[in-house]
Parts: C-alpha cells; structure tokens; sequence
C-alpha cells in the first residue's frame, strides 16, 4: 500500500511537471566581465560545436543555445535535449554531454551533437544532475557520478589568430595528469547554470528568441 501511494505521489508530480513544460539557456555565474551572466551561444567560426560567449558585435545566426529536459522530481538523472531554434532542424534529435574527445585527463568539453555515433564512446549525455537553488527558475548543472572536486571553467579559444574568440565551458576535475594542459589555458572559474526561457523561439529575432 505504502508503494502504491508513493508510485502515485510520484506519477503526480511527473505530469505536473511535464504540464509546466520550460525551456532554459545556458548561463555563465562568476568569470570574467565579458562572461557573467552572459547566456551561451552557438557559434559558427569556432569548433567542436560548444556552446560559449563572444563579445558584439553577434553574428545573427549564433543564437543562444536552448534546451530541453526530461527531468522531474521523480528522476534524479536527466538528458538536456537541443531546442532547434532556426528553420527546417535535423530530423533527429541533438543532445549537450560531455566530450573526451580531446584526449586530457579528467577533463570534458561541453559540446552538442545530434550524431551519437560519432560522439565516441566516451560521450556522457544521459545523467546529468539539476541543483535546484533557492532562485526560482535557476538551477545549477552537474554530472552523475562526479563529486565536488568536478568544477565547471570557461575556456577562451580562438577561431585562429586574431580571429573570432569565444569562452567555452569545460567540466575538469584538476590533477597531477591535466595540470600542465590547464596551465597553458586562459581560464576564468565559473558555475554554468541554466535559467529557464521567457520567450518562444524566433528565427529571425536577436539570440532566437522572442523577448
């Protein structure tokens, strides 16, 4: 009796959940003045398709990246879904996870993908974690599996030199095995969070949202 309640409590607050249906944005908290609280966005000249931020003048087509979950107070994991926000999306669905791709020690790059095959084995997308805060409507990101010594940062690349520069998010935890990699990068300490959309998506409107 006692589970059938709980499985009923819990069937409850999966549908209001999915009745109050949100998108969100990716948020820088803390960094540098060209990066807090700025949301993330796509960008063209850069690689590896991770979401991050540039400076204006902005590009129309890099819009913020938006996303979906499929997270309730019911499922501790949860997968962040690409929001296509310009005409005629892929017909198949994009996920963000984490990337080892590049090879360092205890180190992922955040990136988009809408081909998981091509993703690596490596290629962590279906237990993110969702800290709620006490600010409605923000939450922090974190990772299954991966205590507090996992620290978000935000990464400046450039497109080549002189080009393009965009600040990316990595999730690292430091060590002996990708210190000397950090310590040849600009890095500036940040929490990404997500903050939920306030306008449906528009192609043709700055960042590819109706505010």
């Amino acid at each position: 009796m006692k589970f059938t309640t709980f499985a009923a409590l819990c069937l409850g607050a999966a549908q209001a959940q999915a009745a109050q249906y949100t998108d969100y944005f990716f948020r820088y908290a803390g960094g540098n003045d060209i990066i807090n609280g700025q949301r993330l966005r796509s960008n063209n000249s850069i690689d590896f398709f991770s979401p991050g931020v540039t400076q204006p003048p902005y590009n129309p087509e890099d819009h913020f990246m938006r996303l979906t979950t499929n997270a309730t107070s019911c499922t501790p994991q949860a997968i962040l879904t690409v929001v296509p926000t310009k005409p005629h999306p892929p017909p198949v669905p994009g996920y963000y996870g984490l990337s080892d791709l590049e090879g360092i020690a205890d180190a992922y790059r955040l990136v988009y993908t809408y081909r998981l095959d091509d993703a690596g084995a490596g290629f962590q997308y279906t237990e993110w974690r969702l800290q709620r805060t006490g600010e409605a409507g923000r939450v922090l990101l974190r990772y299954a599996g991966k205590g507090p010594e996992w620290k978000w940062i935000a990464v400046r690349e450039a497109s080549a030199p002189g080009g393009v520069e965009k600040w990316v998010p990595w999730y690292v935890k430091r060590s002996d095995a990708n210190a000397a990699t950090l310590g040849e990068w600009d890095i500036e300490e940040v929490d990404l969070e997500l903050v939920q959309a306030k306008g449906p998506v528009n192609s043709q409107a700055p960042g590819g949202v109706e505010e």
